[in-house]
Parts: structure tokens; sequence; C-alpha cells
């Protein structure tokens, strides 16, 4: 277990989660800003005082050192103009471009110095690793997204553009071959206006088309490569110095949080996963618990893709930021002890509490210390199971010190050491897939306005859909298109495989999906399906890895899936299952196969929204949206074989050791099994374990549960 704090200067903090049971301190040393003072010169007193500090207070902890790269000291500013944004602190601090080549290269060289120096200090035994975080909010993003959002770039990002394009046609012809026009490297400009934009609420499509729109698909292959690209040289330059093992890794890699119908993981410039995943100087990839589903009752979830990273050999390491009631103030808490927390909806606070105040100040994590706790033990269980490391992050300072809230920790510590022993390969017969390079055909967008603006079209993304999947009783594990064609893909497992924001293929990816169309399993696709290519849109594509004929209208429509019980598997439920989009989205598309059956139809328009197609030893389905709900995966679930083990829209997690279960509702349970475990409870290890195939239990609403399964 690791922790960091933006109370770590606080002694009793520190020591607070020693006695949690923290076994790493994840400690933040500004090096580029506070022991840099010019070209080869330091003071490393700065990180000595740090390092000191938590030799006195941080027991036989072993360290992880975080380290902002692009913040650095006012000096660069004054020698290098043009490569930052600018300076604030009256000039003592700058932020840099972190898509210059002229910062990659001086700042690297800080980080090599650095870890050189650490590694004749006292310290330098304890510390395991480091993390390498640049960008706004640390998170590897353009401190000027908005801005270049809009088409108005820095010149650093200009030229280093004109530089990619060099390198990556090599001459001028390929280039204008491409781009359609006379162009050339110097001529060559980031894209603006329609270009810039593409179309979304400015017109009626989400994808680009490769044939006009080369510029835009180029710019957004820069961003993403160039972030990824010095991510990587990062990592190695540290590994470089140390000379010895260690870990190094960064924030990255936000595919499920950040694309879907619409995207813009393409204009934050983190989007390129097997870039990182391939490369052997990054051993760990870090996101953060969802904001989508982090509430009580919630479905939780992760920004990134956990098992791609798992296949290839890297950890998967995550940030649990969660703030607790340790943070609220006396009148709040007072305000939920006189109301029944069983009798408020996940994720909603009124009226005992501002739903605002509870979500933007408190974060949404826990309305008194039972929720707390149950949501620490939900996110601590999720990563158990998962295989993905993860650090508290105190971020409101405080939020676990109380005796309650410690206790809590240091019990889920000591399962954490327990299980460690234990087989935790994941038992996911499902797999939802989604694909890098589709954002990068994707129209132009931005968080805030999808978000906010366009709150309406926020559920579209991965990550909001996830609210309903995480409910449906199913374990699923998340991948990445490539994935597929990798040689320890865990197809022979799975029985479902649901690709979602997978519009375009390559003729790699369609490898690794040929050689799952087998053994009887399920290949679902949802709305744009293997439609584009790198040099052109056209449905007819992806046919035979969809395995039915699809057609498409260019026109953008409210796209809502009608069904009724037609006696198939697929349908129970009926008209309950209908789902789709509450604002106009395009193109539209939908099953057009003769030898299809028909499951559900568009509303608007009737063309088939839902269809099987079966063939020798696949099954082919199609729905012409993805935001579908948690009892029609039950549906897909059972169709193609796989174990449901719950039904009544709660959050459940399982691999081969471990289940865990958290109510979203109260009432009373049934979990069933896949078959008969010793199952002993880990919360409660006074209670007796039982031998059974089932667990029927009475929970209140936004509680937790752990149990060990064992053979």
């Amino acid at each position: 277990m690791t922790a960091t704090s933006v109370a770590f200067a606080d002694a009793d903090v520190v020591r607070g989660f020693v006695e949690g049971g923290v076994e790493i301190m994840m400690i933040w040393i500004e090096v580029p800003l506070n022991c840099w003072l010019g070209p080869g010169q330091y003071d490393w007193s700065y990180a000595e005082e740090k390092l000191s500090f938590f030799e006195e207070h941080a027991g036989d902890t072993h360290w992880l050192i975080r380290i902002r790269l692009g913040l650095v000291n006012g000096w660069f500013a004054q020698a290098f103009p043009d490569e930052v944004h600018g300076t604030f602190n009256e000039d003592r601090s700058a932020v840099c471009v972190i898509h210059s080549s002229l910062w990659l290269r001086e700042v690297s060289q800080v980080l090599f110095d650095f870890v050189s120096w650490l590694k004749t200090t006292r310290w330098a035994p304890r510390i395991i690793g480091f993390m390498l975080n640049a960008g706004a909010t640390e998170e590897w993003l353009p401190f000027d997204v908005e801005k270049m959002f809009g088409g108005e770039y820095h010149p650093v990002i200009e030229r280093e553009f004109k530089s990619w394009l060099a390198k990556s046609y090599g001459d001028e012809a390929a280039l204008q071959a491409a781009w359609n026009e006379e162009v050339t490297f110097e001529g060559a400009q980031a894209p603006s206006g329609m270009m810039r934009r593409g179309s979304h609420i400015w017109g009626p499509f989400t994808l680009r088309d490769p044939q006009v729109e080369r510029p835009a698909l180029d710019y957004y292959r820069f961003l993403n490569e160039t972030l990824a690209d010095a991510l990587i040289t990062f990592c190695q330059r540290a590994k470089d110095a140390a000379g010895t093992p260690v870990i190094c890794g960064g924030f990255h890699s936000y595919l499920w949080w950040e694309s879907g119908v619409y995207s813009y993981i393409q204009e934050y410039g983190h989007g390129l996963i097997q870039r990182l995943n391939q490369s052997p100087s990054v051993d760990f990839v870090s996101d953060i618990t969802s904001y989508d589903g982090r509430f009580p009752g919630g479905p939780s979830g992760y920004l990134g893709l956990p098992a791609s990273h798992h296949l290839h050999g890297k950890s998967h390491f995550t940030e649990v930021d969660i703030t607790t009631c340790a943070n609220m103030t006396g009148e709040q808490r007072a305000a939920w002890e006189a109301v029944d927390a069983n009798t408020f909806a996940p994720g909603t606070a009124e009226p005992a509490l501002p739903d605002r105040i509870w979500k933007w100040d408190l974060g949404m994590c826990g309305r008194d210390e039972s929720e707390s706790i149950a949501v620490m033990q939900r996110e601590h269980a999720h990563n158990l199971i998962t295989g993905t490391p993860y650090w508290w992050f105190d971020i409101k300072a405080r939020s676990f010190a109380t005796p309650a809230l410690t206790g809590a920790m240091k019990q889920l510590s000591d399962i954490g050491k327990q299980a460690v022993k234990w087989n935790r390969a994941s038992r996911a017969e499902v797999a939802f897939v989604c694909s890098e390079e589709t954002p990068m055909f994707q129209s132009a967008m931005n968080g805030s306005l999808l978000r906010f603006e366009l709150e309406v079209a926020h559920p579209l993304l991965l990550d909001g859909c996830t609210r309903q999947w995480g409910l449906a009783g199913v374990p699923f594990d998340t991948y990445e298109l490539g994935d597929l064609a990798h040689p320890d893909f865990p197809g022979d497992q799975l029985k479902l495989l649901i690709f979602v924001n997978c519009a375009k293929v390559s003729d790699q990816a369609a490898q690794g999906i040929k050689r799952w169309q087998t053994g009887g399993k399920t290949l679902l696709w949802t709305f744009a399906s293997a439609c584009l290519s790198d040099e052109k849109f056209d449905v007819s594509l992806g046919e035979e890895l969809v395995g039915m004929r699809l057609g498409h209208e260019m026109k953008r429509r409210v796209i809502r899936v009608d069904m009724n019980e037609t006696g198939s598997e697929l349908t129970r439920g009926g008209a309950a299952l209908g789902f789709g989009t509450d604002i106009a989205v395009g193109p539209t598309f939908f099953a057009d196969d003769e030898q299809a059956e028909v499951l559900g139809r568009l509303r608007d328009g009737g063309e088939a929204g839902f269809a099987l197609r079966r063939h020798a030893n696949w099954n082919a389905l199609y729905l012409s949206m993805l935001n579908f709900g948690p009892q029609l995966l039950r549906n897909l679930a059972r169709f193609s074989g796989a174990h449901v083990w719950c039904e009544s829209n709660d959050v459940l997690y399982a691999n081969q050791s471990l289940l865990c279960f958290h109510s979203a509702s109260a009432g009373e349970k049934t979990i069933r099994l896949p078959r008969e475990f010793r199952v002993s409870d880990l919360l409660h290890p006074e209670q007796p374990a039982q031998n059974t195939d089932s667990l029927r239990f009475e929970m209140d609403a936004y509680r937790t549960a752990i149990w060990r399964l064992e053979d």
C-alpha cells in the first residue's frame, strides 16, 4: 500500500499513514523548480531536507519519488523565453511547453543528474523508483489545451509539428499527396477553422474523413506521439542514472475516461497506450479512480485499461484520491446523522447536504464514517482483484485522520499482505475492447465542453457507460484493440468480446480479431464499427470483422434502440431494455444483412439497431449505440455462456481468489458463484468459513463485503 498527501509536511499525517499500514511513501520533490539553479548547477538541500524528514517520521517504509518536470526554475524562462508559457511567483517559476524538444533535452539531463546524486546518498536503498509527470495537473496534458482546441497554438507547437511532419513523411511529395495540397514542411501549419474542429456540435458527424482531413489526423498523431515519447525518454534517463533496477512511469493513457462516441483524448495528447506498453523503459502507467463512479453505491472504475497494461508486463498503478467524511464540517456531519442515507439515490446528497458541496467540495466519497469506510473497502478490493497497485492521495489533507478510518486502512493493508500470496488472476469471461486509433479520427472535443455544456453527451463516454455496465453483476476486463493479437491475450477464457469505439481497425488488429472468431465465442460490435482506414470512410470495410453487413445514413439522428420480447435470451426484459442517446449523433449506423436476426429496431427510422448473425463456430452481434444497461449486459453474458454472478444491480468484482460486493441499494442480495467454494469473510474474520455455491444476505445501501474464495 502506498500513500501521498498535500499535508505531508505534517509529521502526524506521515505517521498516521504508517499506522494505517502504508509500506511505500510517494514523496514529491520539485527538482527542476527547487534544485536547478542553472545549466549544470544544482543545490540539493531542498531534496535533502525532504528526505531527512521522511527518514525521521516514515518508519521503515520505502519511497517512490514523484517529480513534476514541466514546472522549472525561473532562470530557464530567461535563458529560453520561447520554450515557456510564462512565469509566475515573481518570475521565480516558469511553466514549460511540454512538446518542446529543447525542454525535453534540458530537463531529462536534470533528471539524470538528480538520480545520479540520489544514488550516492544514504537514502538510496529505500528508493524503489520514480513517478515522472508533466503538464497540467501533472497528467501529461498541454497547459493551454483550451487555446489549442480553438486553433490558437504556442509557437513551440507550430515548430515541433513541422519537425514531426518532416520526420514522418520524409519528403514533401509524400506530404502533399497525403494532404492533397501544395504544401512544404516549412509552410505546413497546425489545423485551424473547420479543419481544426471537424464536426460535432458544428455539424452532423463524430468521425473525420481521412480523404480530406489528413492535416487534423496528423496533428493528433503528433500531439500524442510526442508526449508518449517524452515520458519514455524520461523513464529511460532515470534508469540510466540509477544503474540498478528502479521502476519508472507516470500518468497516461486515459482511454476509458476520455473516449467514446465523442472523444477528447486526442486533444489531450496521452492516447497511445501501446507505445508505452511496448517500451522497455516504462514499468508502470498511472491513472485515477473514476470520477464518474466513485460515489457510494457507484461501480468505481479506472480512467485507463489495466488488463492491457498487465498483458504487456506493465503495472497499472492508480491513484485513489477520495475525500472522506473527515473533511466535512461538524454542521455537515450533523446533517447526515439526522437522516437515513438508505433513502437517498446513489450519487445524490440532497436534501441533507447540497449536492454541489458534496460532489465538488467533498468528492462524493462518503457522507458519514460508515459510507467512507465502505468506499475505502470497495476501492481497495477493486484494486486488489484487478491486480492494480494503488496509492491513497490525501488530496484535501487529513482525509483519513480519524481512528476509525486509520483502522479501516490498516485492516485493508493486512488483507492485501495476505492476498499477494493468492491466485489473483482474472476470472472475467467478458471483455470490453476499445481503440487507441479511433479517437485520432474523431472530431475535436474537449473535456469541459463534453462534461458541462454538452452534459447530455457525457454518458456516451466509455467511463460514463460504466455507471451501468458496472452494475450488471458480470466481471469484465478492458483491453485495447491491438491486444487481441498478443500471444498471451486470454481469448480462450473469454466468451464475450464487446467492441466499443472501434471505428478504426489496423491490419494487425484485424488479424487479432479474426483469431477469436471461433470456439463458439460471441463478438458484439457497437455504433461506428471498423468503418475507417487510413485512406477512407467506408462502412463496408468491416463486414468480415463485424460478421454482418452494416448500413449507414449520413445524417445526425437521435439513436434509440427499441426492443420487445422475441423469445430470445437476448431480449429478456423486452421494452425495458431500450436505450440510446438523448441528442442527435451521426452518422447513423444499423445492421443491413438479410442473414441476420433482428432483435431491436431504431425508434426513428425502424432500421435494425440490434441484430444477431450466427456463423459456423461463432456469433456476431451488432448494436447501433453503446450505452446499454446492466440487464442487456446480463443477457449478452448468458447468451455467450458467461456466468452472471448477481442480478440486483449492485457492484461486484471477482478474480480467482477474491470476491467484492458493494451495495447500490438496500435489501436482500443473492450472489451465485460459478461453483462451490470455501468462502471466508475477510472483513469479519471471526465469522466461520462456509462451503457454498451461493451467498444470500441482507445489506444496507452503500456497504462493502469482501470474501476469499478457496477450492
